[in-house]
């Protein structure tokens, strides 16, 4: 069982805040918001309303949430997640259903109605998803966003989905060097309902399950505004002759002001063989990348550690051979070349507190550099109580945090210098082959 579902059909009829508000969504504004009065409708709930600017048409779905009360009866109501229907006529709806869906509209001018009956709702969303077959992925998007809302997933697609997370906010952080793009973007995530599983009510736990029928990546999940089609990428950093694509598992291109950012997904494993997740992100300006290795740490009661094994020491060693290959000696040719410091592989812990959709934060873990890395595993480092080998929070205090790493990554302080299109080309194949999953994040000029 998962929460209730409210489902609203919300009429805009007053034609000067009617424009406005679809002028404010045409130029990209995230969310708006309005007072309304919905029995039976708690306050923090999340719900899905389909909204009208029209007496003819069916124009947005959303997500809805309630407020707290701003005047008499009335409460102010967050709209947001807006998804563009393309103006299904009413009429459409109303021949397929043996109901009148006019009567259920809540009119905005006097912001006074009740939620439409769950079956309605159900059978006026399957209308919805018939006429305008090309929005489908969309809308179970949307559904899954307030279905999910405030759970947790685990299980081990999870835990390669939360890396992937992780790795793809903090592309968005250095390339935008605030949080506002990634809170934007992550928090349009969700997973197809038929994806969860074990639901449990008490936990606001589920487990998340790989699809055949569908990508496993986290990438799949978010808005589809922000993903091009593969053929649409052409790039040589990404192909090579004779080789198969790099990027098998989803494309994603973000833009400001004069630069843009295209993520790129790659794994060609199964998903219960995928070892774990890495990040290259190239940085063309200041020809730098950086490539940062995920870790989950788990919660032994204690807190949440990190157990160091044979795997990382191979794949340390692999990062310790590519970094004395590309180290530069060459003399500072420019500003943008000087670095505080120029090695470009990290290790993040990542602690695995779960899977979570409709969420834009970060989790707080650690970026531990290469150097630090080999200390805190050698026999110098920090051990437990019974003398193995741990990281935790508390004995690996030299660590930066995600705020700490974006910014100077982000502003070209830490990082590879010279990095030319070889060099990545030579990284990405050898990395792509690892039995990990690759999130390539390369920052340009449009």
């Amino acid at each position: 069982m998962t929460r209730k579902s409210i489902g609203l059909l919300v009429r805009f009829d007053e034609s000067r805040r009617a424009d406005l508000i679809k002028w404010k969504i045409g130029e990209g504004f995230e969310s708006f918001s309005d007072a309304l009065s919905v029995s039976d409708w708690d306050v923090g709930q999340l719900s899905t309303a389909l909204l009208s600017f029209s007496e003819s048409t069916i124009d947005y779905i959303c997500l809805a949430k309630k407020g707290n009360q701003v005047v008499t009866s009335k409460s102010r109501v967050e709209f947001s997640s807006i998804l563009d229907l393309e103006s299904i006529k009413i009429s459409e709806v109303e021949a397929v259903l043996p109901t009148v869906v006019q009567r259920y509209f809540i009119k905005a001018s006097q912001g006074i109605g009740g939620a439409i009956p769950p079956k309605t709702w159900g059978a006026t969303i399957d209308v919805v998803k018939e006429l305008r077959p090309h929005l489908v992925s969309e809308i179970d998007r949307i559904l899954s966003l307030q279905r999910f809302s405030g759970m947790r997933f685990h299980g081990s697609v999870a835990e390669v989905q939360i890396q992937e997370r992780e790795a793809l906010g903090i592309s968005l952080d250095i390339f935008s060097g605030s949080n506002k793009l990634r809170n934007r973007v992550l928090s349009e995530w969700a997973p197809p309902a038929e994806a969860v599983s074990d639901f449990d009510e008490e936990t606001h736990s589920a487990i998340l399950l790989s699809l055949p029928t569908s990508s496993p990546s986290f990438l799949s999940g978010i808005s589809t505004r922000y993903i091009q089609e593969e053929s649409a990428i052409q790039h040589d950093l990404y192909t090579w002759p004779g080789d198969v694509p790099v990027h098998s598992g989803g494309i994603s291109v973000f833009e400001q002001g004069g630069r843009k950012l295209t993520v790129i997904y790659a794994n060609r494993n199964a998903l219960e063989h995928t070892l774990g997740v890495d990040l290259i992100y190239y940085n063309e300006l200041f020809e730098l990348f950086v490539l940062v290795q995920y870790k989950i740490m788990n919660d032994e009661g204690s807190g949440m550690v990190y157990r160091p094994d044979a795997q990382l020491s191979t794949e340390l060693a692999r990062m310790d051979k590519f970094s004395h290959a590309v180290k530069s000696t060459a003399p500072l040719a420019s500003h943008e070349a000087h670095r505080l410091s120029d090695d470009g592989f990290m290790v993040k812990m990542v602690p695995n507190t779960g899977l979570m959709p409709a969420s834009g934060e970060l989790i707080k873990g650690m970026y531990l550099s290469r150097d630090y890395m080999n200390f805190l595993i050698s026999p110098a480092g920090p051990k437990g109580p019974r003398g193995g080998g741990q990281i935790t929070f508390e004995n690996s205090p030299r660590y930066l945090t995600n705020t700490d790493f974006s910014t100077l990554v982000h502003a070209g302080w830490i990082g590879t210098r010279g990095a030319g299109t070889s060099m990545i080309k030579a990284l990405i194949q050898s990395y792509v082959s690892t039995g990990r999953a690759l999130l390539i994040a390369h920052e340009a000029r449009k």
